[in-house]
């Protein structure tokens, strides 16, 4: 129960500090303790769409990040691409439920960036949660069964 509480919390803290690895994290405890991987996988998105949904209330407009969006404005490539992806998003009512699915599940385009864009075209708070459990518990999900897969010998079980 501990290492659960413990991962949760470890992807809770990745989800906003970006640069801490989930996976890795997920794939280290499953390989060095007997959790049951659903509920290794259940419990690191629980914590990622927790932290998550901070950046989602950024977009929102709830909680307020003018003096860092006053320090420096994303610009280049990625601005376009997402500028690009917002406005499909607003054309389209399925369309902040379908990148936010890929993008909880693959990565692509960056999570954080997506969780910010869903709450900026108005995606329902409950419905950006659902969404994005299911597709980060699928991501962790086949992370923690990778070990399983490998030979005993190799993974000293």
């Amino acid at each position: 129960m501990t290492v659960l509480l413990t991962s949760f919390l470890y992807c809770l803290l990745a989800a906003v500090v970006v640069v801490l690895p989930a996976e890795a994290y997920l794939v280290g405890v499953a390989l060095a303790w007997d959790v049951g991987p659903v509920w290794l996988a259940l419990s690191g998105a629980g914590g990622q769409v927790a932290g998550k949904m901070l950046f989602y209330l950024v977009g929102r407009g709830v909680l307020d990040v003018a003096r860092v969006r006053r320090r420096g404005a994303a610009g280049g490539r990625w601005a376009a691409r997402m500028t690009a992806v917002e406005a499909w998003c607003r054309e389209h009512a399925w369309g902040p439920s379908a990148v936010t699915a890929v993008s909880a599940f693959a990565g692509v385009p960056p999570y954080a960036v997506v969780s910010v864009l869903a709450g900026t075209v108005g995606m329902r708070w409950w419905l950006f949660a659902v969404i994005s459990l299911a597709g980060r518990f699928l991501r962790f999900w086949l992370l923690v069964l990778a070990p399983e897969l490998l030979p005993a010998e190799l993974v000293g079980r």
